[in-house]
This record gives C-alpha cells, sequence and structure tokens, in this order.
C-alpha cells in the first residue's frame, strides 16, 4: 500500500515546511495548491525538491471538499505547470479529464471524481463514466460521502471486484474506516492528513473523515496491510465510546497479527453483515443492541451464547458465522474474585435491565448458585426474560425493599456523564437510598472508572466494583477466540487503564 499525506495550506512556505515534516512518514505527498495558485514553475520546482518524496499536485473547488475558486481554465493551468514542473501525479476533475489533456511523462493523472453528499446505489455506473474519459496509463479515484457504515462497506465491495488501478474510499465519520481499509479491497493509495509532529502547524484534514496519518499507522499491522490481512472489530450503536479498538488492537499489534481491529456502527446489522460477507471480516465483538441479532444470524453458537439468548462474539467459520459469548463468564469471574469482601456467602442477585447484557449477568449468578433477580423500568421485558431464564422478575419500584447480596446494573443510565459526585436519575439508575450496605455492586458503564453508581454505593457502604474489570475480562476471552492464542493480560490491562486514564470524563458500557 501507498500513504499518502495530503497537505493544504494558505502559502507556498507553509505548504514546504510541513511537506518536509511529514514527508519522512509517507511514500506520496499529496499538495493541495487551492489556496496557492499563483505558484510558478520554478517555484513549483523547487517545492517538489525539497520535499523530497514523490509528490501528487491537486485543487479542488466545493465539488470535492476543496476551496478553489479560480476558473476552468487557471485550474487546467496550474495541473499542467505542475506536471511540467516535476509532479509525479497531478489529480483532475473528471469532467475537466478530456480539457485537460495528456501531461508530459513522467507524470501521470489521477482522474477523480467527488460525491459530497451521498454513495450512489449504482456504483458501477457512477465508474464506468469516468473510464469513459481516461487516456492510456490514468489511475482513477472514486470518494462518495458516506452516511453510514453500509455505504463504506458497498464502495468497499465495488472495490473488491473492480478492474485495477482503482482508488476508492468514502469520506466522512461514517466512512473513514474505509481508509483503513481500501488497500486490502485492493486500493492501491490511501489518504491521510498530516501527522501531529513537533512543530507541525496541525492544519488538519483535507476531508471529512480523515484520519491524521499517524492515526493510521497506530491502527496498522507492523508490515501495513494487504491482501491477506484480516478485518476485525466491534459493532454497536452507539461505538464512538468503545474501547475495543485501543485494546484489541495493542493486543494485536504488540503480537505482529496481519490484522486490524476497527469501529463499525451500522443502522442495520443484518445488513451489515450481509454486506461483510467477504472472507477478509473473520470476527467481530458485538455490543448493544445488536448481541441477540448476532446470535439469531450465526449458523453455530456455543452453550454460552445459547444460554443467554444473546452472542457478543461473532467468528467466521466457513461462509457462516459462529456465535460465542464471553460477558456471562466475564460477569462470573469478576464477581467471584470480589466474594472475599462479603461476609457471608451470598444468596441473591439482582441484575438490573433486561438486554443482552443483563441476559448475560443472569446466568452468570445462576452459574454461581445464586437466586436471580430482575428488574427493569419496562415490566414486561423483565417478565418475559424472567419467564424466559428461570428466575424471579422484581418490579423497579420494589427494588429498594428486595432482599439481594449483588447488584449488577446493565442499563446505559450514566453513559455519558462527566460528573461522577451527581445524583439525578438521568445518571444514576436507581436512588441511593436504594443501595444496600454491604452489597456487590458491579457497573456495566466502565468508562469512566469512578461512575455516579460507583460513588453512590461505596457511600452507603456497599462494594463497588468497576465496569472495566468485566470489560476486560471479557475481551481477553474474545482475543483469544479471535486469534486462537493466549491473550496477554498485563498488556491490555495496561491498554485499558491508559484509554480510561486519557478520557475519564467519558462513558461506555460493555
Amino acid at each position: 500500500m501507498v500513504h499518502v499525506v495530503s497537505i493544504l495550506a494558505p502559502t507556498l512556505e507553509g505548504l514546504r515546511a510541513e511537506a518536509e515534516r511529514q514527508a519522512p512518514l509517507a511514500d506520496l505527498v499529496e499538495l493541495r495548491l487551492d489556496a496557492v495558485p499563483d505558484a510558478d514553475e520554478e517555484a513549483l520546482a523547487e517545492l517538489f525538491k525539497a520535499v523530497g518524496k514523490p509528490v501528487v499536485v491537486a485543487l479542488h473547488g466545493p465539488e470535492a471538499f476543496g476551496s478553489f475558486a479560480g476558473s476552468v481554465e487557471e485550474r487546467l493551468e496550474i495541473l499542467q505547470r505542475a506536471a511540467r514542473a516535476g509532479a509525479r501525479f497531478v489529480d483532475v476533475d473528471w469532467t475537466l479529464s478530456l480539457d485537460l489533456g495528456e501531461v508530459p511523462p513522467p507524470c501521470h493523472r489521477i482522474v477523480s471524481r467527488h460525491d459530497t453528499e451521498g454513495t450512489p446505489e449504482d456504483l458501477a455506473a457512477f465508474d464506468e463514466e469516468v473510464r469513459a474519459v481516461l487516456y492510456e496509463g490514468d489511475v482513477i479515484k472514486l470518494v462518495t460521502h458516506a452516511a453510514n457504515t453500509e455505504d463504506g462497506l458497498r464502495m468497499l465491495r465495488h472495490l473488491r471486484h473492480a478492474r485495477g488501478g482503482l482508488i476508492a474510499f468514502c469520506s466522512g465519520e461514517a466512512g473513514s474506516f474505509t481508509r483503513v481499509l481500501a488497500p486490502i479491497f485492493g486500493s492501491p493509495f490511501t489518504y491521510s492528513a498530516p501527522a501531529l509532529l513537533p512543530g507541525s502547524a496541525a492544519l488538519g484534514a483535507t476531508a471529512p473523515g480523515q484520519l491524521r496519518l499517524d492515526e493510521l499507522l497506530g491502527i496498522l499491522p507492523p508490515g501495513g496491510v494487504g491482501p491477506a490481512t484480516g478485518v476485525l472489530g466491534v459493532v454497536g450503536r452507539p461505538i464512538g465510546h468503545s474501547l475495543s479498538p485501543r485494546v484489541q488492537g495493542m493486543a494485536f499489534k504488540r503480537a505482529g497479527f496481519d490484522a486490524v481491529y476497527l469501529a463499525f456502527e451500522p443502522d442495520d446489522f443484518d445488513v451489515f453483515l450481509d454486506l461483510a460477507d467477504d472472507p477478509v471480516f473473520r470476527g467481530f465483538s458485538v455490543t448493544a443492541p445488536f448481541k441477540e441479532r448476532a446470535l439469531a444470524r450465526a449458523e453455530a453458537a456455543d452453550s454460552e451464547a445459547r444460554e443467554a439468548g444473546a452472542a457478543n462474539t461473532l467468528v467466521r467459520e466457513g461462509t457462516g458465522w459462529r456465535a460465542t459469548n464471553s460477558d456471562a463468564p466475564a460477569v462470573q469471574a469478576t464477581l467471584e474474585a470480589a466474594l472475599p469482601l462479603l461476609d457471608e456467602p451470598p444468596r441473591e442477585g439482582l441484575v438490573l435491565g433486561a438486554g443482552g447484557a443483563a441476559r448475560a449477568a443472569l446466568r452468570a449468578l445462576q452459574a454461581m448458585g445464586l437466586e436471580a433477580l430482575v428488574a427493569a423500568r419496562r415490566p414486561e421485558a423483565a417478565q418475559a426474560l424472567a419467564k424466559e431464564l428461570g428466575c424471579r422478575a422484581v418490579d423497579w419500584d420494589a427494588i429498594g425493599r428486595t432482599p439481594h447480596d449483588v447488584l449488577v446494573h446493565c442499563t446505559p443510565v450514566g453513559t455519558g456523564c462527566g460528573d461522577p459526585e451527581a445524583t439525578d436519575p438521568e445518571q444514576i439508575p436507581v436512588p441511593a437510598d436504594w443501595i444496600r450496605p454491604g452489597t456487590l455492586v458491579l457497573d456495566a458503564v466502565y468508562r469512566p472508572l469512578r461512575t455516579p453508581l460507583m460513588v453512590q454505593a461505596a457511600a452507603r457502604g456497599a462494594f463497588p466494583i468497576p465496569g472495566a474489570e468485566w470489560f476486560l475480562r471479557q475481551a481477553l476471552a474474545q482475543y483469544k477466540t479471535f486469534t486462537s492464542a493466549a491473550p496477554d493480560e498485563p498488556l491490555m490491562r495496561a491498554a485499558l487503564e491508559g484509554a480510561l486514564g486519557l478520557a475519564s470524563d467519558e462513558a461506555a458500557t460493555s
């Protein structure tokens, strides 16, 4: 794969200074001349020589996320001038391809087409229209805006089956993952924003969703990506809070696995899996709200997933998926490690919530020999889950009066809370006086480490257990499932603690 760092600066001097800083990390340097169209041929030649790496020259207007406001004639002249000055490539909009004509060798043309509004349904037709205006030796670049993960996957599927030499990816936050994966699917180039380096001007991205070069290099395996690189990731909605990419990604990289681990946030899980029907997708961690659908879509499932009625892990098996669930064993191990805090063995455990995480927690309590109780704000959901798993439903208003030795919180309440001392109902799942002194309180919310529930539990004389322990234990099991190798627990714990320390004011759930 070829790393292209794209630089846009308001002056020629700014372009040169930043290009010289970024060039050692990149294979090609794209110089965006949107704001400096008046540079003459001699100045451009000096600039290209100073960069020290092959140069791509581009200038785009609003049709391609750019700011160039000159005429068509000016744009064409600048590109020809850059070609004569020694650029390795010039990037021309497909509508101007025939007007630009051929460029002097050894320069080549990248003929690009952007759709800043969306991703067309018929990407093959979108592609073929560009091929009609090519000269021999041209490279095509297709960039569309991704409204969701599914758009990005459609672009990758097109790239997989397109004729050779196609650069293709999606813009927008929802499509940023395509910039990482495009080379796996056949794109010769991938584009990045300038890395954060000492003395860097922090110029930022030249298009929406563009990753910084240092971010991209941090995601990739040590040797970069290629056709054999595997793709894994965490799937949920929302997913931006997830620490799985940081924790799993660091473990993969340290072990030298030829794989990347990313975050995916589809609108429709079933459509997502249909579009991910490619051997390169090796497995997924699955979080809310897709755990039940993950089990339903699997061709095979282990006993943990079947008993929980949900899956938090999918691994490719042949042409289908095998479901597992590491949540229940993780909850059980986390609680059992805390049992010495109690004066007597626990008898009852109460779970708050009725989703996939709650199912796993109830199964864990049953495996520990406890009477499992469940409460949810929607009583019908708690009753249905209790009937399915053979436990007892409790009215929400009766939580404070219900004897229990273990409390496991499995709702989203507290997510996004920046104040661990918060006591309002929007940030803490139950009133503080409902928390029973001397009980174990496990919160599935793990970001920040000290949630409002954890603070209130400690104040009431209970024993708070951070959700980070649950998260780590299920992540260790997922790593082993994905790789068939023993996880490096100290490394993954350090990665988790480091991530929590960097963003302690945010929140997430397992």
